[in-house]
């Protein structure tokens, strides 16, 4: 992976980045503010910094500046845009409160998954996927699904939806062991933003619905499940296309826990359809070769909500896609 590009959505200060700095060297950084205009002063980080907010935004995207929404992380949806454009061959996103972990390269394993080759019907029982299988597992079936993304874990706070927060607000995860886990074939993951990496090639794929709010300040009415939903599109479009998806280290240390009861309301128009809308996507068969043939009708044959959320979602992916 010759050119990784690290993707930070934030609305605060980017201290964090400090304790990057040596992982970071060779980095570039996409910081994408999430206010009208750049307020933030970014410390000197990696190999080059490119720093946007709505203002960027808007003037590069113009009339379809809507597509990426507002107070809220899936602003990141813009960087993912630009390092795609800029050549990005990996591209790599966490929340700026998370730190590293001893003994775990953010950069180097998130690299080393997306180069591995894995099998789509068996799953190994050994704990990590990168050195060996076990016995009984069949070779011609090792080798046959190109790792497109790398979803990294965490520890002390966990990414817990409000209710399970609130039953466990003392919990901190200490585990930071090196396993490795494939996603199987078929099924689906809950994708989470803090720590995620993807190959360029399913970069049309990262795009998070929209949530928070629209360029001119009204709620679009569903929030925090902008990583989950695009985890289950992506994930059903990489299984038509024999792509893998693994699950583990990296492991970044998550210190801020957001609020259970914020999250609570946040979360709540979202839940029902959350319930639902993985088995209607799992229910479309797909007939196109490629991620961006693909993720169109994929669009236009799920069965969403009847409602005007998800007419303009379908309008916002069919845009976001012809930017590729």
């Amino acid at each position: 992976m010759e050119k990784i590009f690290i993707v930070i959505p934030t609305i605060r200060n980017l201290d964090f980045l400090e304790s990057w700095k040596k992982q970071f060297t060779n980095a570039n950084i996409i910081v994408c503010e999430d206010k009208p205009t750049k307020t933030i002063k970014i410390p000197k980080v990696g190999k080059k910094i490119y720093h946007y907010s709505w203002q960027e935004i808007d003037d590069d995207l113009g009339k379809n500046s809507w597509i990426i929404p507002r107070k809220v992380s899936a602003i990141r949806n813009y960087g993912f845009l630009k390092a795609h454009q800029m050549g990005a061959n990996a591209i790599i996103t966490i929340d700026d409160d998370c730190y590293p972990v001893k003994n775990h390269h953010l950069i180097d394993l998130h690299t080393k998954n997306l180069s591995l080759k894995t099998p789509q019907n068996w799953v190994n029982t050994y704990p990590d996927a990168r050195y060996m299988y076990t016995r009984g597992m069949p070779y011609l079936n090792r080798d046959e699904a190109t790792i497109m993304v790398s979803h990294g874990l965490w520890t002390n706070v966990l990414d817990l939806d409000g209710p399970t927060h609130l039953q466990n607000l003392n919990f901190k995860a200490e585990f930071a062991q090196h396993f490795l886990q494939i996603i199987p074939k078929g099924a689906y993951y809950p994708m989470c933003s803090m720590n995620l990496a993807f190959r360029r090639e399913v970069t049309p794929l990262m795009y998070f619905p929209l949530m928070g709010e629209d360029k001119n300040g009204n709620k679009w009415g569903y929030d925090r499940f902008d990583d989950i939903w695009a985890g289950i599109f992506s994930k059903k479009i990489m299984d038509h296309l024999g792509y893998g998806v693994i699950n583990g280290a990296p492991f970044v240390e998550h210190r801020k826990a957001s609020d259970p009861f914020k999250n609570l309301i946040k979360e709540a128009t979202g839940i029902e359809v959350n319930e639902k809308i993985w088995f209607e996507v799992d229910k479309v068969k797909l007939t196109s070769n490629n991620v961006i043939d693909s993720y169109r009708e994929l669009i236009e044959k799920v069965d969403f909500p009847k409602t005007d959320y998800f007419v303009n979602l379908k309008k916002a992916i069919l845009l976001w896609i012809e930017l590729f």
